[in-house]
């Protein structure tokens, strides 16, 4: 999802969009209330059906064209006010359990079964979303939604100045005081790439954001896969000296087995890290494999990683109370890449005294990409671990967003 230059140039009409859009005309029949349209992807959108029949059923369904065609459906009882409340009426019938004002959009599925893999069709890209309500097979009321991509508001440019070679999202919006910076440890988790979609939504969420690619250049990755630890150290100076960053507040953010290499930084070298986003992976250093070697380096030298060995242990956890600000860590209960995630954050829990901001976030039926951002069927199992899964990562993002907004000292 690199961003080609040529579409910074949408940014202009999708401002406009989103500065000049109003609710649409008040209807006499049935019709969708819609709390923002456009919307953001990274944001939920509150909808509300009004002026039903009152006693009856109504089938909503939501139908997307974004390399194929996407859908999902839903029915729900009319109460006597005639109001269906998306975020708040349980269905009747539904992919999905409870009240989900977004079930529509994250149980979105493909005709022919395929899974949703493509962070630029599901994050990157403006979605159009078309709304119908139907009552005894007759259509009572439509609406179109657009779910603004990232592509548009966090543009991009590339990096290249030593050891520092990733990509830099500077937030669209300027903020009259300095910003939490965050740098993402990228290329840690091969055949996923996750890493620019959380750095896009970081920056949509407007919060600089460097993105290091961790192992090198693309022509020069390391295929054992240890990070030389000067390589976050120059990183992390290059991001706390952009114009509009805070210094003092700079957090690391690394999933999977991107997540060790975050909270290492963050415990090496505290007086350059504030706080830590490590979801999904362990909290202690473990050596890659098949192939031995060090997960990091410092001048040349192995730092002590475990070998052999994912067993959780106090022991194994980095000094996590040498980091000054918040830790957000997350464990999936289902986790098919790591059976003893949870075992690892409780670990870190043990040894890390509490702080403000730090969150733990426990998953005991979601399955493995829980970090990905909310909202759309990116990366979701098949059902019934789908919902377990998007839970956790609405649950995830929201202690993201409380984290970065912690005050330093």
């Amino acid at each position: 999802m690199r961003r080609p230059a040529a579409l910074v140039a949408l940014l202009g009409l999708v401002a406009a969009l989103l500065a000049g859009c109003s609710p649409a005309p008040a209807a006499a029949g049935p019709h969708f209330e819609v709390s923002e349209e456009p919307s953001r992807v990274w944001e939920p959108v509150h909808l509300r059906l009004v002026s039903l029949p009152p006693g009856g059923r109504v089938t909503i369904t939501a139908n997307a064209l974004t390399g194929g065609r996407w859908t999902s459906r839903a029915e729900y009882s009319v109460p006597s006010s005639g109001i269906v409340d998306l975020d708040h009426d349980v269905p009747v019938e539904a992919p999905f359990t409870g009240a989900d004002g977004m079930g529509l959009f994250w149980s979105l599925s493909s005709a022919g079964g395929a899974s949703a893999t493509s962070p630029e069709q599901w994050g990157g890209s403006t979605v159009a979303v078309d709304l119908a309500a139907t009552i005894d097979g007759r259509r009572v009321a439509a609406r179109r939604l657009h779910r603004v991509g990232l592509i548009s508001a966090a543009p991009s440019r590339a990096v290249s100045e030593g050891d520092v070679v990733g990509d830099y999202f500077r937030p669209v919006a300027s903020s009259p005081a300095p910003r939490p910076a965050v740098l993402v440890f990228d290329d840690t988790d091969p055949g996923t790439p996750t890493g620019v979609l959380a750095a896009s939504t970081l920056s949509a969420m407007g919060y600089p954001v460097l993105l290091l690619s961790t192992y090198g250049s693309e022509d020069r990755l390391d295929p054992v896969r240890t990070l030389p630890g000067e390589r976050a150290v120059a990183a992390l100076a290059w991001l706390r000296s952009q114009p509009g960053v805070d210094a003092r507040r700079i957090f690391v953010f690394g999933t999977s087995r991107g997540a060790q290499l975050a909270l290492w930084a963050a415990v090496a070298h505290p007086e350059l890290v504030y706080g830590a986003i490590a979801p999904a992976g362990t909290t202690g250093l473990v050596c890659p494999s098949p192939v031995p070697g060090p997960a990091v380096t410092v001048g040349g030298d192995w730092v002590p990683c475990l070998s052999g060995n994912r067993d959780p242990s106090p022991a194994a956890v980095l000094e996590l109370n040498r980091i000054p600000g918040p830790v957000v860590l997350g464990c999936a209960g289902q986790d098919e890449q790591l059976e003893t995630a949870c075992g690892w954050m409780d670990a870190a829990a043990s040894v890390r005294p509490p702080h403000g901001g730090d969150a733990y976030v426990r998953a005991p039926r979601a399955t493995h990409l829980f970090y990905v951002p909310p909202y759309t069927p990116l990366y979701l199992p098949p059902p019934p671990a789908a919902q377990a899964t998007e839970d956790a990562r609405v649950a995830l993002w929201s202690a993201i967003g409380r984290a970065l907004n912690v005050r330093g000292p």
